[in-house]
C-alpha cells in the first residue's frame, strides 16, 4: 500500500512539473538541442540582462542558478516570468552534488547573492521537495528577488579645438591627456534609472561659479574659449540616497587629481588652471570608491593640500595669488587691505574653506567661501580683522593658521581655525596677511602670542548720597544720577578683557580735602560715610595701554549739568566753586581717534587772570631820569592782582619781584595754567630822553605772516580768540582814559610776542610815555597808579560779564 502510495505521489508530480515547466515557453525559440537543465555558479560580478538586451540586476560571484539553454555565449533562464541571461564567460557548470543546500525562496531572497533593479514578482514561497528538484523536466524557477538597479552614468565634454566628444559612460575618459588642451563644457545624465538624477555646476574662466543644472544640460561655455577650473556634481531624487557619485578631473599643471564625491569640489576655482579631462562613476553606497583595489586596499597617494589667496589692496587692486605661507599684502608701504579672496586645493578631504572680514564701517561682514570675494573694493574701506577656518573633513584633518601685519603693529601672533586676527575697535588697517596649511594638531608656524587686539571695556561704580555703591557701568554708560541732586562721594574704576600691560589710575577732588591720592585698578577714590560730595576728578591710563588708547571722561556737575569731555589726566568738574559731581561717564577710544576736547568747558573753577608786568631784572625797561619801566609795571600789576582777588579771581603773574622772564615764556606760564586771559602792563617811551608825545594806547594780536607763532599754531590766529581780545582790549582803553583823563591813542592790532603765544585772549598795555615829563610825574605817584589799576582790574570784570 505504502509503495503504490509514493508511484502515484512521483507520477502526480512529474504530469505537473510538466505541464508549468518554463521550457515549453521556449520550445519554439529554442531546439531540443539548445535545452539542457544544468546547474552554473557566477565566478565573477555578472549583469543580468532582459530580453531587450537592458541591465536589469547583478549576480554576485558564487551565485547558483539553474539555466534552461545556452546559445552564442549567453547564459538563459527565466527571471521575474520572462527571459533574461547572463554572459557564459562569467560561469562554469556544476553538478546537482555541489548544490548550495537552499530549502526555499526566503532563504534565497536574504542571501544577498542578488541586487536587482526590476520591480519583484511575488512568487509562491512554498518549500521545493528535493526529489522535484531532481527531475529534468521540472527545472527550478527563478528566485523571486527583489530588483538590483545598476545605473549607468554617462556624460560629454566639450573640448578646445574639437568640440563636443563622443557620450562616455561609468568611468572612461571624456577630454583629453597630454594635449593641453582645455574643457570649455560638459553634459551628465542617468538614463536607466528612475528617480535618479544628476544636477552639477562648474567653475569657468572669467564667470566663476555657474548655476547647477541638471540630466543632460550644458554647464559652462562654448565659443567663447573660457576654460572650465573645477566641477562639483551630485545625486538628485528619491534614489541619490543609495548611490555616491565619485568623479576626479585631470588638470594643468597637476594631471590627475584625487577622486571626490558627491558635490566636493573637483579642480581648482582660485588658480586659473584648466581642467583638460573627467572621470565620473556611480557606485552603491558605502562601496568601495574607485581606485582602490579590494583585494589590495592600500590608500590612495594622499594629496598635500595648498591654501591660495590674493588680497586687493589701496591703490594696486587685486594682486597675484600666492599659496602656503607666503606674504600677499604690503608692508611699510601704509596701504591698506580692502579685501581678500582664499580657496583650497589639493584637498585629500572633502570641504573647503570659509573666511569672515572686518571692515571700517561695515564691522563683520559674514562668512564666504571657496575664492569669494570678502570685504570691499572700490569704496576705500580697510579690512581690520579677519577669520579663517576649514570645512567638512578638511576641518577634521587639518588646522589652518593666519596673521596679520596691523597699522602700529606691525606682525601680530598665529591665529587659527576661525579665531580672530588683527584688531576690532582701534581703526587700524590691516596691510598684509599670510596664510597656511597644517596637520591638525602640528606645530603653529610661529608666535601664537595676541593675534588680535581689542578695545578693552572701562568699569566704574559710584558711591551715590543716600543710594551707596550702584552697579557697576561701562564704556561711557551713565553712574551716579541726575536730576536729583544726589552728590557722587566715591568712585572705583578698572579695566576688562584687556591685553596690555598699564593700570587706570584716578584721583577725585572732595569737598574740605582737596585732591585725593591716586589710586588704581578698582581702588576707591573719594570717601564713603562721611557726607563729603566729590567736585571733580582725573582719570589717565598708563604702560601699552596709554599708548594705544585715550581714557575719555565727562561729568555731570551741579548747577553746570553734563560738562565737556576731558582726556587722560585733564580735570572734569570744578575746584573752589562747591559743585558736587552728579554724574560720571568714562570710555576709552583708540589712540588719537577722539573728538577734540576742551580745558574750559570740562572743568570749572574761578576765573583765572594771567597778568604780565613787563620786563623785570636784567631788562629794566625804558629807563629816564633813574626810573625804570619795570618797577612801574610791576607796582600796577600789583594792585590790579589785589583788586581781582578781592574780586573772587584766581590771579597770577609772569613775575613776583624784579626778575627777569624771556618773553616766550610768559605766555607760555598763562597756556600751562589754562588761563582765561592775559594781561600785559606797559610803560611807552618814544627811545629818546625828552617828549610831548603823550597817552595811552593799547594792543590786540594781529596776524603778520613774518612772526610765525613758535608755541602757539593751534590757536594764535584763532578768530575767537581775536575777537574776544579785541573786546578785552577795548574795555580797559576805554576805563584807563575814563579813569585818569589821559590822552587816547586808540586801540591796534600788532605781533608782539606776548599775546601772539598766549592761547587765551590778551592785550597788552601802554600807560603812557615815561620819557614825557608831566606823564611820568603822574605815573610815579600813587594815587595815579591807583587809578590804573582800577581802570583794568574794571575793565577785566565787565569783560567776563559779558562773555
Amino acid at each position: 500500500m505504502y509503495i503504490k502510495k509514493s508511484i502515484f505521489f512521483i507520477l502526480f508530480c512529474l504530469v505537473m512539473s510538466s505541464l508549468y515547466s518554463p521550457n515549453l515557453a521556449y520550445s519554439q525559440e529554442f531546439n531540443s538541442d539548445d535545452i539542457n537543465a544544468e546547474y552554473v555558479e557566477t565566478i565573477e560580478r555578472a549583469d543580468i540582462f532582459n530580453k531587450d538586451e537592458k541591465i536589469v540586476g547583478e549576480f554576485k560571484p558564487a551565485t547558483q542558478l539553474r539555466f534552461d539553454a545556452i546559445k552564442d555565449g549567453k547564459v538563459y533562464f527565466m527571471w521575474d516570468g520572462d527571459l533574461a541571461y547572463i554572459e557564459e564567460k562569467s560561469t562554469k557548470k556544476i553538478g546537482i552534488e555541489n548544490l548550495n543546500s537552499v530549502e526555499n525562496q526566503e532563504e534565497l531572497d536574504t542571501s544577498g547573492d542578488v541586487e536587482i533593479l526590476t520591480p519583484a514578482i511575488e512568487q509562491d514561497k512554498t518549500p521545493v521537495e528535493k526529489n522535484t528538484i531532481l527531475q529534468k523536466s521540472a527545472p527550478i524557477p527563478a528566485p523571486a528577488l527583489a530588483a538590483v538597479e545598476n545605473p549607468s552614468i554617462s556624460y560629454a565634454a566639450h573640448v578646445q579645438d574639437i568640440g563636443w566628444q563622443n557620450k562616455v559612460s561609468n568611468g572612461k575618459i571624456s577630454g583629453t591627456e597630454g594635449q593641453a588642451k582645455r574643457l570649455e563644457s560638459i553634459k551628465i545624465s542617468i538614463d536607466n534609472v528612475q528617480d535618479l538624477g544628476v544636477k552639477y555646476s562648474t567653475h569657468a574662466e572669467d564667470y566663476g561659479w555657474l548655476g547647477y543644472v541638471s540630466n543632460g544640460e550644458k554647464s559652462g561655455t562654448t565659443g567663447e574659449g573660457k576654460r572650465l577650473e573645477a566641477i562639483k556634481i551630485e545625486l538628485t531624487g528619491s534614489k541619490a540616497k543609495n548611490y555616491d557619485i565619485y568623479y576626479r578631473v585631470h588638470a594643468e599643471k597637476y594631471g590627475w587629481m584625487q577622486w571626490v564625491k558627491n558635490g566636493e569640489m573637483a579642480g581648482m576655482s582660485g588658480e586659473a588652471k584648466r581642467l583638460e579631462a573627467i572621470k565620473i562613476m556611480i557606485v552603491e553606497k558605502g562601496s568601495t570608491p574607485p581606485g582602490v583595489d579590494p583585494n589590495n586596499p592600500e590608500e590612495p597617494e594622499k594629496l598635500n593640500p595648498s591654501v591660495i589667496y590674493k588680497t586687493h589692496v589701496q591703490d594696486k587692486g587685486w594682486l597675484q595669488p600666492v599659496s602656503d605661507g607666503k606674504l600677499s599684502g604690503t608692508v611699510g608701504e601704509a596701504k591698506h587691505i580692502e579685501a581678500i579672496q582664499i580657496s583650497v586645493e589639493n584637498a585629500p578631504y572633502s570641504g573647503g574653506i570659509s573666511y569672515n572680514t572686518h571692515v571700517q564701517d561695515y564691522g563683520w561682514m559674514g562668512s564666504v567661501t571657496n575664492g569669494k570675494t570678502s570685504g570691499t573694493t572700490g569704496k576705500n574701506k580697510q579690512a581690520e580683522a579677519i577669520q579663517v577656518s576649514l570645512t567638512g573633513e578638511m576641518a577634521k584633518h587639518y588646522d589652518i593658521y593666519y596673521r596679520v601685519h596691523s597699522e602700529s603693529f606691525g606682525w601680530l601672533g598665529w591665529a587659527k581655525n576661525g579665531e580672530s586676527a588683527g584688531t576690532e575697535g582701534l581703526a587700524k588697517q590691516l596691510e598684509a596677511i599670510e596664510i597656511v596649511i597644517v596637520e591638525k594638531g602640528g606645530k603653529a608656524p610661529g608666535s601664537i602670542d595676541k593675534p588680535f587686539i581689542t578695545k578693552p571695556s572701562v568699569v566704574y561704580s559710584t558711591n551715590v548720597e543716600t543710594f551707596g555703591w550702584l552697579d557697576f557701568v561701562s564704556n561711557g554708560a551713565i553712574s551716579g544720577t541726575t536730576g536729583k541732586a544726589k552728590h557722587v562721594e566715591a568712585i572705583k574704576i578698572d579695566l576688562k578683557n584687556t591685553l596690555y600691560s598699564g593700570d587706570i589710575n584716578y584721583s577725585t577732588h572732595v569737598q574740605d580735602i582737596g585732591w585725593v591720592n591716586t589710586v588704581s585698578n578698582g581702588e576707591i577714590s573719594g570717601t564713603t560715610g562721611k557726607g563729603k560730595q566729590m567736585e571733580a576728578i582725573k582719570i589717565n591710563l598708563t604702560g601699552d595701554l596709554a599708548k594705544y588708547f585715550d581714557v575719555y571722561y565727562r561729568v555731570h556737575a551741579q548747577d553746570f549739568g553734563w560738562l565737556g569731555w576731558a582726556k587722560n589726566g585733564m580735570k572734569a568738574g570744578s575746584e573752589g566753586l562747591a559743585k558736587p559731581l552728579e554724574a560720571i561717564e568714562i570710555k576709552l577710544v583708540a589712540k588719537g581717534q577722539g573728538a577734540t576736547v576742551n580745558a574750559k568747558s570740562a572743568f570749572k573753577q574761578r576765573l583765572t587772570v594771567f597778568l604780565d608786568p613787563g620786563h623785570g631784572g636784567s631788562d629794566p625797561g625804558a629807563t629816564v631820569g633813574g626810573y625804570h619801566e619795570a618797577d612801574l609795571n610791576f607796582s600796577v600789576a600789583k594792585k590790579v592782582q589785589s583788586l581781582l582777588l578781592k574780586q573772587g579771581y584766581r590771579v597770577f603773574m609772569s613775575r613776583t619781584s624784579d626778575t627777569y622772564v624771556d618773553l616766550i615764556d610768559r605766555p607760555k606760564m598763562a597756556n600751562e595754567l589754562t588761563a582765561d586771559i592775559f594781561v600785559s602792563i606797559h610803560t611807552n617811551s618814544t627811545a629818546e630822553e625828552k617828549t610831548p608825545v603823550n597817552g595811552v594806547e593799547s594792543y590786540y594780536y594781529e596776524i603778520d605772516a613774518k612772526y610765525p607763532s613758535k608755541i602757539n599754531e593751534d590757536m594764535h590766529n584763532n578768530s575767537e580768540r581775536i575777537l574776544k581780545s579785541v573786546t578785552l582790549t577795548n574795555l580797559i582803553q576805554e576805563n584807563i582814559i575814563s579813569y585818569t583823563g589821559a590822552s587816547d591813542r586808540g586801540t591796534h592790532g600788532e605781533t608782539f610776542a606776548v599775546i601772539r603765544e598766549a592761547a587765551m585772549p590778551a592785550t597788552l598795555l601802554e600807560m603812557g610815555f615815561i620819557n614825557n615829563f608831566s606823564e611820568r610825574q603822574n605815573l610815579f605817584k600813587d594815587s595815579y597808579q591807583n587809578k590804573l589799576a582800577k581802570a583794568i582790574a574794571d575793565g577785566i570784570d565787565e569783560y567776563f560779564k559779558i562773555q
